[in-house]
């Protein structure tokens, strides 16, 4: 019984072997590319639920409202939180973490200096909260020496070589800017879904007497550390957030009283971080949830094209077998019997299209990985969970296509099956609203991708109010490095093709520390600022106009009254009106006296405004040299830039990169996204295309008689194209007319997220219509004059 129904089901896929192959192939680049969705949004949920107990760990944030209410979200808190929260009995452990900065410097026994960047303080309880995996050492003990250090397996293995027993790593000397640590611990190298990631971990006993430390941690208005809580067992979160959101004026209430301002923390599941987190001063960088279940939406939409390709050519071909479902009936086959027939071909297809997507797959996951910036294994696409989904999934499409031809054509009477099509008309109102359906998907993803790269090129190319053009940077670490800065810069002055040269703590697109401003002979003008330390030649590099004052004073100050300018961002802050207003004023605390205002720029990511914003001279925090350079003759400038490195800097490692490649990166995940739009929206077209080729030429094939007498009554070609191609672009319009609203609601509520964005004009719209009507025409019109130029003899004669 099976055995004859397979047969007729391999039979009925070669007769009609071009159907069958649109099917299968539309079918397998929707899984495929579902399948791929599938994977990476499982992947970026999946960030952090490795850790034991991970539910019961969570990062406090801290909100500042400022004077003129203006909120900043900041990931860091001050240092003192974290002993402030040991307090409360439903509090297990809490952990400060805080970055070591752009200037770890590795001297190796070879005499070699390498700059690395992921090195952490940590306190001593980090076990107790992040209990990551050690290869070698005690969680307990392994943070509380002053020289302790934990490092990965990788890089204990690139300093310290190959070792079958990760205990023989223990105890190794490390030196890190002249500071030699011992290895008190080897973590296992440290899974990719993870927010935290470091290399290097170094105990917080170290600095915690060095008066920096101090001054940064030890008061209430800092936010240098990042504070993690682990939580007792059947907290109720929801009940413990409200005690501590204002904790900070348990301790210096009247003082932020005073200033103006608002403290409140908040508290951040762990997992939850890297989807739902985009605070300031965020430990790496993460992704966007909307990004995430925007994608999971185009996965359901390309699924949904692809099923609906498949279900209207099904439907549309099982029309042509409603003789072979009427003879066998009268032959004695039983309705049970026509529904499973169908059911076993449309599930044999969709399984075929199941196990070609997952070829395909492997095929391309170099390709997958590349674009979306991940390290995916053929174990991932092997997994039971994926393979179990995906078969699921196929298979429902498959009874889906399936179950309705089956049902309506068995339960007809032999004798109205033989003498008429009785249901083709009902099934044609669903074949259409299927097709409005899937290319009301396709204009939307069209607008999507319009719109997405539009914000990408507008980001790009924005004027930023300074210079990145022709800009190369050196990035220095190590004591030895920045005391060789000053000189550095001088002999590059003088070198062939080069412009200017700056030295500072940071550069644009980079993150960089912020503290606060207080005027002072007026406690309550104040407000957060960042702050940069660069020298004098910063502003002709980067080509920042100056508003009102000079530059500062590359002599470092030692009468207290040090010499800093601010942006006109920060004019409002303290009253000012006119940049001429600020200039002498003094800040408390040794900040200094304002000796310039300059033009505000954009230092981060247009996705945020500007801030205010501070500059000044301190040469021990200079970490980058910046190269304007000639490019006209590049190769030759930076090899002579390298030579003058080793000159000076002999053992350091040179490296380099252009700043304007750099600063883009920042939207690389915008970038990704957008790359990933393109893709899967010509994906999307090309499946709806393959379906409407499909549908187009069964119905211009069911109409070949018509379109015969037609001819012989004397209708033209164009005519008959006309004819046969009106009722597509009718349901493509419709499509267009449903799209339209949707996709610019969509569109609108994702620009919200950036503080610069561009006007969703009409133009974008007309564009994604208009290309989705001349796809369809061109699809329907190839059909239409194929039958059209046949000799109408063949038509009537097949009659």
């Amino acid at each position: 019984m099976i055995r004859s129904q397979l047969k007729i089901a391999f039979r009925n896929f070669r007769k009609n072997i071009t159907h069958s192959l649109l099917n299968l192939v539309g079918l397998t680049l929707g899984l495929t590319a579902c399948f791929f969705i599938a994977i990476y949004v499982r992947d970026e949920y999946s960030y952090d639920r490795w850790i034991p107990q991970e539910e019961q760990v969570y990062r406090i944030g801290m909100d500042v409202k400022t004077q003129t209410n203006d909120n900043i979200r900041f990931a860091a808190t001050s240092g003192n939180l974290a002993k402030a929260l040991m307090e409360y009995p439903q509090v297990n452990n809490t952990v400060r973490i805080f970055n070591y900065g752009n200037n770890g410097v590795i001297s190796t026994s070879l005499q070699k200096q390498i700059p690395e960047q992921g090195i952490f303080f940590a306190d001593s309880s980090f076990f107790e909260v992040l209990p990551y995996p050690l290869l070698a050492g005690d969680s307990r003990t392994a943070l509380n020496d002053a020289d302790g250090i934990l490092l990965t397996a990788e890089k204990a293995t690139k300093y310290f070589g190959h070792q079958s027993n990760a205990s023989n790593w223990l105890n190794q000397s490390l030196n890190i800017n002249g500071t030699h640590y011992r290895v008190t611990g080897v973590l296992k190298d440290i899974p990719f879904n993870t927010y935290f990631r470091p290399d290097f971990i170094i105990s917080t006993v170290s600095v915690e007497h060095q008066q920096w430390f101090q001054q940064n941690t030890d008061n209430w208005h800092g936010t240098m550390v990042q504070t993690f809580v682990r939580l007792k067992p059947n907290v109720s979160v929801a009940a413990f957030e409200p005690q501590i959101r204002f904790i900070a004026y348990k301790y210096v209430g009247d003082e932020i009283k005073a200033n103006g301002q608002v403290y409140t923390h908040f508290m951040q599941p762990l997992a939850s971080i890297h989807l739902h987190s985009n605070l300031r001063y965020e430990l790496s960088k993460n992704r966007d949830a909307l990004y995430i279940r925007i994608l999971s939406f185009i996965a359901l939409f390309i699924l949904l094209i692809a099923g609906i390709n498949f279900v209207n050519l099904a439907t549309a071909r099982a029309t042509t077998r409603a003789k072979e479902v009427g003879v066998r009936k009268v032959i004695g086959a039983q309705r049970a019997q026509l529904i499973f027939q169908f059911m076993l071909e449309s599930c044999m297809m969709s399984s075929l299209a199941f196990i070609a997507s997952l070829f395909l797959m492997l095929l391309l996951l170099p390709a997958f990985n590349h674009v979306a910036d991940k390290n995916f294994t053929f174990a991932t696409l092997l997994a039971p969970g994926i393979i179990s989904a995906g078969l699921g999934i196929s298979l429902l499409i498959g009874l889906l296509s399936g179950i309705y031809p089956a049902i309506v054509l068995s339960g007809f009477s032999p004798s109205r099956i033989i003498q008429r099509y009785a249901w083709q008309r009902k099934t044609n109102v669903l074949r259409n609203s299927l097709v409005v359906t899937q290319f009301s998907i396709s204009i939307l993803l069209i607008i999507a991708t319009i719109v997405v790269y539009k914000q990408l090129q507008f980001m790009k190319h924005q004027d930023l109010g300074f210079n990145q053009s022709q800009v190369l940077v050196i990035p220095t670490a190590g004591n030895e490095a920045r005391k060789q800065l000053p000189l550095l810069a001088e002999k590059l002055r003088g070198q062939a093709d080069v412009l200017s040269v700056s030295a500072s703590s940071s550069i644009p697109g980079r993150d960089f520390g912020n503290n606060l401003l207080q005027l002072k002979n007026d406690h309550t003008k104040k407000t957060d600022a960042r702050l940069l330390t660069a020298d004098d030649q910063f502003f002709r590099t980067y080509d920042i106009k100056l508003l009102a004052g000079r530059l500062c004073n590359m002599v470092v100050d030692t009468t207290g009254h040090p010499d800093i300018m601010i942006n006109e961002s920060a004019l409002p802050f303290f009253g000012w009106k006119k940049p001429e207003e600020a200039l002498g004023q003094e800040f408390d605390w040794g900040w200094g006296r304002i000796c310039g205002v300059y033009k505000d720029f954009h230092f981060s990511s247009l996705q945020q405004g500007v801030t205010p914003m501070a500059i000044f001279y301190r040469p021990w925090s200079l970490a980058y040299i910046s190269v304007k350079m000639n490019t006209g003759n590049a190769a030759t400038t930076i090899a002579g830039i390298e030579k003058t490195w080793h000159t000076l800097i002999p053992g350091a490692m040179f490296s380099y990169f252009f700043l304007d490649e750099d600063y883009n990166k920042q939207y690389l995940a915008e970038q990704r996204l957008g790359e990933l739009f393109m893709i899967f929206s010509i994906l999307a077209i090309v499946i709806a295309s393959l379906g409407l080729f499909g549908l187009a030429s069964f119905t211009i094939e069911q109409r070949t008689k018509e379109i015969g007498i037609r001819k012989v009554l004397g209708a033209s070609i164009s005519g008959i194209v006309r004819l046969m191609s009106t009722d597509f672009l009718r349901l493509v319009i419709i499509a267009a007319a449903i799209a339209f609203p949707l996709a610019w609601w969509a569109m609108k509520s994702w620009l919200q997220d950036f503080a610069y964005r561009v006007p969703l004009n009409a133009w974008i719209f007309i564009i994604a219509g208009t290309g989705a009507l001349l796809i369809a025409a061109v699809i329907v019109s190839a059909q239409a004059v194929k039958a059209a130029l046949d000799n109408p003899v063949n038509s009537l004669r097949a009659e």
